[in-house]
């Protein structure tokens, strides 16, 4: 039942901007629970160094939260890199949304943002306020 819920999520998040370049759905222990590619776009990384590559992330969010109580709760991490930017949201307490986009400087669609209006669509797609998404 909650893959499809986060099929459908990950849609209106790929939907939201044609810049990224896949969302997936991770438990928090980084296990990938439901990907979504945008057409035409070929990883950097091989399925068994993305599974990694998530782990590892995912442990550090893990990390951040036990400080949550002093510092607040984690909203987003971005990790960037040459060829992509990779921004981690917390999904629920049990769950983290990772989104990739390329870390090109010309982007292909103008009209599209960058990566602060990115995070602020998926932090409003992920609010479940529908005056915000």
């Amino acid at each position: 039942m909650y893959y499809v819920v986060f099929e459908k999520l990950l849609k209106r998040i790929m939907d939201s901007d044609v810049n990224i370049r896949h969302s997936i759905v991770t438990d928090l222990d980084g296990n990938i629970l439901t990907v979504s590619h945008r057409d035409g776009i070929t990883n950097y990384l091989s399925p068994a160094e993305t599974a990694s590559s998530l782990k590892r992330a995912a442990s550090a969010w893990k990390a951040r939260k036990q400080l949550s109580p002093k510092i607040g709760k984690g909203l987003y991490a971005v990790a960037a890199f040459e060829k992509i930017t990779r921004i981690t949201f917390p999904l629920e307490d049990n769950n983290l949304i990772f989104v990739s986009l390329g870390s090109d400087t010309m982007r292909t669609d103008l009209h599209e943002g960058g990566q602060k209006q990115i995070i602020e669509h998926v932090l409003n797609i992920l609010s479940g306020d529908p005056t915000k998404a």
